[in-house]
């Protein structure tokens, strides 16, 4: 069709809620979707309201997209490539299509930085043995052998948390010692906590199945353990926004309001890609769905709207 009135980038539980809202307002909406990001790992979900027995990430993500489509939503397998004004509207590039909306919808979440090994793919433990979220995961590791890596302050107090849940924890760097930023403080609370701080890069995983059994470090010896939590970051994928003027902090996450609102008029932005709340499904949906609301009302007509 000529215009949509909304185009949403990103197909992850953000995006998807967002269709879900704008096609229940009967408008027409299309996500932009290229199958991958945080919602597409081996992940279990366990504490989504409203299912007590755990949900795989996909299924869960394919259950919300057959919903939005149930309404009418449509969906483009595509990775957009370029953003761009034309007059009212905004135009969306890919390989393969080019999609214009009078309203645009970025629901592009982030990457992470894991952890790299020399003989095994890390994709296929991700979500499995291996996370990045204590509030998602944690709780699985009750009595298990947990290694933290992380090189900052951050990733130290993470490993104090996980004693909550467990006493086998260890912290490793993932980089030199010259490199490793954790504070002569934290080092000392982790000591006394009966937590092991190895300096050094990881270099090799042996396990089988997506769940591991030990590492090897580069400065000597292997640790044996169940699972591995990943805090060294995560870099947003704002770049195609920014390329539009919208406002990302000094990390890259786009800027919003609590309407899900960015600095540029009838662009709004959802899930991991910003920083308004925690990066969880439960809150993705929630500004998905804000955004999506939010986008229904700047498209009614004078007369539609309050006052």
């Amino acid at each position: 069709m000529g215009t949509w009135d909304c185009v949403i980038i990103g197909g992850g539980p953000a995006g998807i809620s967002a269709a879900i809202y704008l096609a229940r307002y009967n408008r027409s909406v299309v996500v932009a979707d290229h199958g991958s990001g945080r919602s597409t790992t081996h992940e279990i979900n366990e504490n989504y309201f409203g299912f007590p027995e755990p949900i795989a990430q996909k299924e869960l993500r394919a259950r919300g997209r057959e919903q939005a489509e149930r309404y009418g939503a449509s969906f483009v397998e595509t990775r957009a490539g370029g953003i761009a004004r034309d007059g009212d509207a905004f135009v969306v590039r890919s390989e393969g299509a080019v999609l214009r909306g009078r309203t645009l919808i970025i629901a592009t979440g982030v990457r992470d930085n894991l952890p790299q090994f020399e003989n095994q793919d890390v994709r296929d433990y991700f979500g499995k043995s291996l996370f990045w979220c204590i509030t998602c995961d944690g709780y699985k590791t009750r009595g298990a052998r947990v290694a933290v890596v992380g090189r900052d302050d951050e990733a130290a107090t993470t490993a104090l948390q996980f004693l909550n849940f467990t006493d086998h924890v260890t912290v490793i760097s993932n980089c030199d010692a010259a490199s490793c930023e954790i504070s002569p403080a934290k080092r000392a609370q982790l000591a006394d906590s009966g937590i092991a701080l190895r300096i050094g890069n990881v270099t090799h995983l042996y396990g089988e199945c997506g769940m591991m059994r030990e590492v090897r470090i580069d400065t000597g010896g292997r640790l044996a353990l169940d699972f591995m939590f990943s805090l060294q970051g995560a870099v947003p994928n704002s770049q195609l926004a920014a390329s539009l003027g919208v406002a990302v902090d000094d990390a890259g996450y786009i800027q919003t309001d609590t309407e899900q609102r960015t600095n540029v008029e009838r662009v709004f932005a959802a899930g991991d890609v910003t920083k308004v709340f925690a990066h969880q499904i439960v809150t993705a949906a929630h500004e998905g769905a804000t955004a999506g609301i939010t986008a229904n009302f700047e498209l009614y007509r004078p007369e539609q709207r309050p006052g």
